[in-house]
């Protein structure tokens, strides 16, 4: 499916705001009822659009941690790293990336020593030769 400029702005919007009515988001974008009625279920069915989530605040996340822990794997485990750490609700996304390191895990728990425990599980994991860590101190911005 092709995206229009007009896709990309209901995309935008939506990102901004998922629980807007149609109404409320052929208003913001001058488009038509029908026109955003009829793109939400183009890009919905194309599986572009996937479902829509609960953004967390900061409310929620004070008290928490947050890391982003570079793992080097075994490249023949990979795969058993990645469905482990999938199983690990601390962990809260995971990431393939090109260079030293073949992926980022993105942690958050709620105390230092959680932290130190969950890195001891990921660290003694079949497939993981190293890891490294950085406990995020501030998010300046947040576009996602």
């Amino acid at each position: 499916m092709d995206i229009s400029s007009n896709d990309r702005r209901l995309i935008k919007a939506l990102q901004r705001n998922a629980r807007q009515t149609v109404s409320e988001l052929s208003r913001e974008l001058d488009l038509s009822r029908t026109t955003v009625q009829k793109r939400l279920a183009q890009l919905e069915a194309s599986g572009i659009i996937v479902g829509y989530q609960v953004k967390l605040g900061d409310g929620y996340r004070s008290g928490t941690f947050q890391a982003y822990v570079n793992l080097v794997v075994d490249p023949r485990l990979g795969i058993q790293v990645g469905n482990a750490l999938e199983r690990m609700t601390e962990v809260e996304a995971l990431y393939t990336v090109s260079g030293k390191i073949d992926l980022v895990a993105i942690i958050r728990v709620s105390a230092p020593a959680e932290l130190d425990a969950v890195l001891d599980r990921i660290g003694a994991m079949d497939g993981v030769r190293d890891t490294d860590s950085a406990i995020v101190l501030a998010t300046k911005f947040d576009r996602r």
